[in-house]
């Protein structure tokens, strides 16, 4: 029911004294989260974000006031994909906390909870996907935020509406005119946080924003669904993440696959780039 963490109390009630506590510990059958929290060691994942939320698990074990997980920690939760998040810190927001700050491996956030921008994940009162998206663009980089602004639309959890409606909510909020640049900028179609980078990278260098997942066509039929299209040039644009071509599941003629695709559309008489993570990057 608490998706694997317990407390010393839980334990000791369960019959464990504080000697049997100590041996499951030293022997590693048993691993401490925090203080006074501990899972079996078999439980935890590997996944990094899946780790974050069990260290939530922990966190919400030794809290007494209600508190709605929040920023990148909600974006955890509701699993939008994140640009090198980082999950050093469990965040948490509540109202009356009287300031915000850090302690215990805790990033505790003062701030309003109207019951419009809060949900439940698997029994975690969260803040939603909006306000989510939202908070996180207040306090970290436009890169980063623009990536889960877009994962989360195209995922399905949010929508532009929702995301102008929670900013319009927080615009006299620090970092409100960040997240006004993030929403007003953001796409629900990129599927990927590359694909995002890629349309930064257009806007930095004063390319007109494409259409995105566009589908080609010739005399034969569908040629192919593309990442970028800018019609009025016939140019086609890709990103080509390594996942793409290497790693377990990736057919053998994969390669010979993209190449046939490309002469199709280069018959159609359109032009064709490719780019990966380092030149998205190197804006």
């Amino acid at each position: 029911a608490q998706g694997g963490p317990f407390t010393t109390a839980q334990a000791r009630a369960c019959g464990y004294d504080a000697r049997e506590i100590h041996r499951l510990l030293r022997s590693r059958r048993w691993t401490a989260l925090r203080r006074g929290v501990y899972i079996e060691t078999a439980l935890i994942p590997s996944d990094a974000a899946a780790h974050h939320v069990l260290q939530l698990r922990g966190v919400l074990l030794c809290l007494t006031n209600r508190v709605a997980a929040s920023h990148v920690t909600s974006a955890a939760l509701h699993q939008i994909n994140l640009l090198k998040p980082d999950y050093s810190l469990v965040n948490i927001t509540r109202e009356g906390a009287g300031s915000s700050r850090t302690e215990a491996g805790v990033r505790h956030h003062d701030a309003s909870l109207p019951a419009g921008q809060l949900t439940k994940i698997d029994g975690i009162l969260t803040t939603s996907a909006a306000r989510t998206v939202v908070d996180f663009a207040r306090v970290t980089g436009f890169e980063s935020a623009l990536v889960a602004a877009e994962s989360a639309l195209n995922l399905g959890l949010v929508t532009l509406a929702e995301l102008r409606e929670v900013l319009e909510y927080c615009v006299d909020w620090p970092g409100a005119r960040n997240a006004g640049r993030v929403v007003s900028f953001a796409s629900p179609y990129s599927e990927t946080p590359g694909e995002t980078l890629g349309r930064i990278a257009f806007d930095i260098l004063g390319l007109p924003q494409p259409s995105q997942q566009t589908w080609i066509y010739d005399a034969r039929g569908l040629i192919a669904r593309v990442d970028y299209w800018w019609e009025q040039y016939r140019t086609v644009g890709e990103f080509d993440g390594r996942v793409k071509y290497v790693g377990a599941g990736v057919a053998d003629d994969t390669l010979l696959k993209e190449k046939k695709r490309e002469d199709r559309l280069r018959d159609a008489g359109a032009e064709v780039f490719r780019f990966d993570w380092a030149e998205a990057w190197a804006k």
